[in-house]
C-alpha cells in the first residue's frame, strides 16, 4: 500500500487560508465576498491607506455622484451630504460636498444644511458679477457692480420651504446657482449665521427674515434680496440686489458694504432704523441709503437717486464724495451730519425751508454742491458750499447770479461763464 506524506497537505492547506507575498495577476474580474484588508492599496498609481474612507470620497470631502437626469443628480446631492455629515466635521476638519457642474433638481424638499463645518462647494470656481460705467446723477462717470453669472452649477427646487434651507452657522457655500420653480425662497436661513461666508453664490429670492450676519463675496439676489425685513449687520463685498434690497424695511442696515449694488429704497431706505453701518463705493436707486429713513453711517464715495441719503428725513451720518438726486441729504428732512464733497440735486442739503427741510447749525459742509431751493433756510443753488468748517461760511451761488451785465447796479456781483466778476 501506497504512503502518502504529510508535509505536502500541509502546504496546501496554508495556501488554501492566505496569501503570501508576491504579485497577484488577475484576468478578468476580481469578486471578494467578504473584507478586503491591506495596509495599502494602490490602482492606477494613487496609494490609498484607508479605502473606506477614499471611497466617500475623503476625510474631507464628498464628490457628488454624476446621475442621468436633473432629479437623479438632485438625489444624489442630498445623499453626499448625508455622507458628509457622518464624517465627523468640526472646525479642525471642515468637510466639503463637491459639486460637479450641471443641474441638480432637488424636488419639493430642498435640501437643509443641519450639521455645522459642511460645506457646499461648486467644483468650478465661478463669477456672479463685473463692473459697469453709467452717468450719475451729476452728470460725471462712476462705476458699479451689476450681475453677470458664470457658473456651470444650478441647485433647483419647488419646495415652499426653500430650495436650501440653512439652519445652522458654521458654513461655506460657494460657486452655485439657487432657483425655486415655487413660492418658497431659493436661499432661506434661520440663524443670524455670523460664521457664514457666502462666495460667488446666485439666488432668485432670499428670505426675509431673520438675520443676514456674516460675509457675502460677489453674491446676487432679485427684488428684496439680502433681507427686506431682517437685520442686515454681515459685511458685503461686490453684492448685486434688486429694489428693496439691503434691509430696505423694518431693521435697516448695520454692516459693512463695499461695491455694492441695489435699486430703489435699497440700502435701508424704506425703514425708520434706516443706514447705518459703512458704505464704500456704493450705488442705490431712488429713495436709497435712508431714503425715507435716517442714514447715521459713514458714506464714502457712494451714489443715490433721488430722495437718498435720508431725503426725507434726518442725513446725521459722515458723506464723503457722495452723489444724490433732487431732495438728497436731508432734502426734504434734516441736514445734521458732515458732509465733505457731496453733490445733491434740487431742494438738498436740507432743501428749501418750505419743504420741511432743515439745515442744522451742527452741520458741517465742505466745498458741497446742489441745485435751487437747497442748503436750508439759505434757500439757494451753489457750486461751491461750506458751511461750519474752518470756522467760516462761504457760499458760491454762481448759478443764481445773474449772466449779463445790462441794468446791473455798480459793484454787483455777476456770473461770466463760470469766473464770478463785479460790475464796475
Amino acid at each position: 500500500m501506497k504512503k502518502f506524506s504529510v508535509i505536502p497537505v500541509l502546504i496546501a492547506l496554508l495556501l488554501a487560508t492566505q496569501v503570501l507575498a508576491g504579485t497577484l495577476t488577475v484576468s478578468g474580474n476580481l469578486t471578494v465576498t467578504t473584507n478586503l484588508t491591506a495596509q495599502s492599496i494602490t490602482l492606477g498609481g494613487i496609494t490609498e491607506t484607508n479605502w473606506a474612507a477614499s471611497l466617500a470620497g475623503g476625510y474631507k470631502y464628498v464628490i457628488v455622484a454624476e446621475g442621468t437626469n436633473d432629479l437623479q443628480r438632485g438625489s444624489n446631492l442630498k445623499a453626499a451630504y448625508t455622507t458628509a455629515t457622518t464624517l465627523s466635521p468640526t472646525s479642525s476638519n471642515r468637510v466639503a460636498v463637491i459639486v460637479p457642474p450641471g443641474s441638480y433638481n432637488l424636488g419639493g424638499t430642498g435640501l437643509t444644511m443641519n450639521t455645522s463645518y459642511v460645506d457646499l462647494i461648486g467644483l468650478v470656481p465661478a463669477q456672479m458679477t463685473s463692473k459697469q460705467v453709467f452717468t450719475n446723477s451729476a452728470g460725471s462717470l462712476s462705476t458699479k457692480t451689476v450681475a453677470n453669472v458664470q457658473c456651470p452649477v444650478l441647485i433647483y427646487a419647488s419646495a415652499s420651504a426653500g430650495t436650501l434651507v440653512q439652519s445652522v452657522d458654521y458654513v461655506r457655500i460657494e460657486s452655485t446657482i439657487f432657483s425655486n420653480t415655487a413660492s418658497g425662497d431659493a436661499y432661506s436661513p434661520s440663524v443670524s449665521g455670523t460664521n457664514t461666508i457666502l462666495r460667488h453664490v446666485s439666488m432668485s429670492s432670499m428670505s426675509q427674515s431673520g438675520e443676514y450676519a456674516g460675509l457675502y463675496v460677489d453674491c446676487i439676489s432679485g427684488g428684496s434680496g439680502f433681507a427686506y425685513f431682517a437685520i442686515v449687520s454681515g459685511a458685503f463685498i461686490e453684492c448685486v440686489g434688486g429694489d428693496g434690497s439691503f434691509g430696505a424695511d423694518n431693521y435697516g442696515t448695520r454692516g459693512t458694504f463695499i461695491d455694492c449694488t441695489g435699486g430703489s429704497y435699497s440700502f435701508g431706505g424704506n425703514s425708520y432704523p434706516g443706514a447705518g453701518g459703512t458704505f464704500i463705493r456704493c450705488v442705490g436707486g431712488d429713495d436709497a441709503f435712508g431714503g425715507e429713513g435716517p442714514s447715521s453711517g459713514t458714506f464714502i464715495n457712494c451714489v443715490g437717486g433721488n430722495n437718498s441719503f435720508s431725503g426725507q428725513n434726518s442725513a446725521d451720518g459722515t458723506y464723503l464724495d457722495c452723489i444724490g438726486g433732487d431732495f438728497s441729504f436731508g432734502g426734504a428732512g434734516d441736514a445734521i451730519g458732515v458732509f465733505t464733497d457731496c453733490i445733491g440735486g434740487n431742494g438738498s442739503f436740507g432743501g428749501d425751508s418750505n419743504d420741511g427741510g432743515t439745515l442744522h447749525t451742527t452741520a458741517k459742509l465742505q466745498h458741497c454742491k446742489a441745485g435751487n431751493n437747497s442748503f436750508g433756510t439759505f434757500n439757494v443753488a451753489s457750486d461751491d458750499f461750506n458751511y461750519n468748517v474752518g470756522g467760516s461760511n462761504t457760499f458760491l451761488m454762481f448759478p443764481q447770479l445773474p449772466t449779463a451785465t445790462n441794468g446791473l447796479p455798480s459793484g454787483t456781483v455777476y456770473n461770466s461763464s463760470g469766473t464770478l466778476k463785479i460790475m464796475p
